[in-house]
């Protein structure tokens, strides 16, 4: 969906949250637009994503594709687990492991899969909660 105001912006991400695919804490790069999507590697939509996920982080090198791993499910709850599926899914972008639910409360998030485009100047330009709209994310990350 397009975002009924272009004033809304990216929440900083919390510094004490564990990343795979990155050093250290991180924050949004200034000037280039991102792509930040909450997901559970437990749950069948988010994996039904990924493919998205991965071609636009590929497709679009300006883009910022950041993962957010919000668990749903025991099993996934696990940091350890949480790496090792990044890597069993060949996820190249940044995950974030969001154990304590910081990012999806800084979100407002209502559920997996969640996607957020913000503009080169942080501010959020479109977004879709659920699977599908993929063609309508990709037409807002050519913008």
């Amino acid at each position: 969906m397009r975002a009924p105001v272009d004033h809304i912006a990216a929440p900083a991400f919390p510094r004490n949250l564990a990343w795979v695919n990155s050093h250290g804490p991180q924050q949004v790069e200034t000037g280039r637009p991102m792509l930040v999507e909450f997901w559970d590697f437990c749950r069948p939509q988010s994996i039904r994503t990924l493919a998205y996920m991965k071609a636009w982080h590929e497709r679009y090198p300006e883009l910022q594709v950041i993962g957010v791993h919000a668990a749903g499910f025991p099993p996934s709850q696990d940091p350890d687990e949480v790496r090792a599926a990044v890597d069993r899914l060949a996820i190249a972008y940044r995950v974030a492991i969001d154990a304590e639910y910081e990012m999806w409360n800084l979100y407002g998030n209502l559920g997996w899969s969640a996607r957020y485009l913000f503009d080169q100047r942080g501010m959020l330009l479109h977004y879709h909660y659920g699977e599908g709209g993929y063609a309508e994310t990709e037409e807002a990350i050519q913008e």
